[in-house]
């Protein structure tokens, strides 16, 4: 199983609805336990990860309580820094006839109204600090300084443009072990997503080729053995 930081597990036992309720509960635990130690950029990615599989449960399980569940990713939304996620949820809820209506709605409609400005500055900000090193290899004084301006990114935004750039920057520094590890945290926080299965298992390749087999055929297991050819 990909693990990212303090064993956060980046999948589900199966994609059965008990075993991604009970996994995204222990997602929802482990952001609180990064909190409590200060590492707030875990703390968003686990709780980015979290809300991935709410938003997928949302979808899958609609037994279950929409408005609880929809409550439930706007929080994580929150904690997670990613408002352009939180929009998402909103918007889910003005196609519901049941949701689009409730007061907490427009309550939500403001809070990214006010959030969500500064996160597109921030990731614009990273982008263009990350356009002076792509493709190419620096000092490694100048790459740590643009992985200590996603670090102050990754305190107040969304994970996921964070742990992507620093995966690309440890990589193209040779930082092997640092790029897996955010390779992996791009994994916890968009654990389906193939593009990001196919970068760690590549990256793993190149220094261990048993890793990214047993990556691949974890993969497999979850998603069926031709699970890259939906890319």
């Amino acid at each position: 199983m990909i693990t990212f930081a303090f064993g956060v597990e980046a999948w589900p036992r199966s994609l059965e609805v008990q075993d991604v309720e009970r996994h995204k509960s222990t997602l929802i635990q482990q952001a609180r336990y990064a909190l409590l130690t200060k590492q707030p950029t875990v703390a968003r990615t686990v709780s980015r990860g979290a809300l991935y599989w709410e938003r997928w449960l949302l979808e899958k399980d609609p037994g279950h309580s929409e408005e609880e569940r929809v409550l439930s990713g706007l929080e994580l939304a929150g904690d997670a820094g990613d408002w352009k996620e939180a929009e998402l949820m909103l918007a889910h809820c003005e196609s519901s006839v049941a949701l689009k209506d409730r007061t907490f709605v427009e309550k939500w409609r403001e809070t990214v109204r006010v959030h969500l400005p500064e996160q597109v500055e921030n990731e614009q900000r990273l982008e263009i600090a990350f356009q002076k090193l792509k493709g190419k290899k620096v000092e490694d004084e100048f790459a740590r300084d643009v992985m200590a301006r996603a670090a102050e990114i990754g305190a107040v935004g969304s994970p996921v443009p964070v742990n992507y750039i620093s995966a690309r920057i440890s990589a193209s520094q040779g930082w092997s072990d640092e790029a897996e590890a955010y390779y992996a945290a791009l994994l916890v926080c968009r654990p389906l997503w193939i593009p990001y299965i196919v970068q760690l298992s590549e990256h793993q390749a190149k220094t261990d080729l048993k890793r990214a087999f047993n990556t691949i055929e974890a993969a497999k297991l979850l998603l069926g053995k031709d699970f890259w050819l939906a890319t």
